[in-house]
């Protein structure tokens, strides 16, 4: 526990410092958006992966998630989009998969050239076939992440984010609530 404690404040500086340090490569001084620089409007899309901490009650587990994320951008500082994400841990030998469809809203809270450091939250519903067995337990799910987003191309980013993700599943009499919490890496086109 204490190794992946360790891993995860190590995560949470790397992304902490990223915006410094892409600064500091980047000539630029501007703090706002440079209006020489793509507008951000229009087509918002996004693959990412990663890894984190799956816990359920009495137990918890390393594991892996992934996530699609399709919408519009409104400029360089508001998102909207629906996400699909799927988080998967293997606990005492069985696999558990959750999926979550979202509605997100993602704000930048700061835009300096190449660099926009963003926070978003959404709901939806969560999903899983794994929980109980024989039946798809379903619930009601939120989800949030803060990360920096790295120009790359003009209308491309990568993206590492520390997110939290949580759902409340119920089938057939039976409720189990799943929370995961870890950093993801994105690809962002705009």
């Amino acid at each position: 526990m204490v190794r992946v404690m360790n891993r995860v404040f190590l995560a949470a500086l790397l992304l902490a410092s990223a915006p410094a340090f892409s600064a500091g490569l980047a000539s630029r001084s501007a703090d706002t958006w440079d209006p020489r620089e793509p507008d951000l409007e229009g087509l918002y899309a996004a693959l990412g992966g990663g890894g984190g901490l799956v816990f359920t009650p009495g137990d918890n587990a390393f594991g892996y998630d992934g996530e699609v994320r399709v919408g519009y951008s409104f400029g360089p500082k508001l998102q909207i989009y629906l996400s699909g994400a799927m988080d998967v841990a293997s606990f005492s030998g069985d696999s558990i998969h959750t999926e979550q469809i979202s509605a997100f809203l993602q704000y930048h809270l700061l835009v300096r050239g190449p660099v926009m450091v963003y926070g978003r939250a959404g709901f939806g519903v969560g999903l899983s076939t794994d929980v109980v067995p024989g039946r798809t337990a379903a619930g009601f799910a939120q989800a949030g992440g803060i990360g920096v987003e790295i120009r790359v191309a003009p209308n491309l980013f990568v993206a590492p984010e520390i997110f939290y993700r949580h759902a409340y599943l119920s089938a057939g009499g039976s409720d189990i609530r799943i929370q995961t919490a870890g950093l993801q890496f994105s690809v962002v086109y705009y």
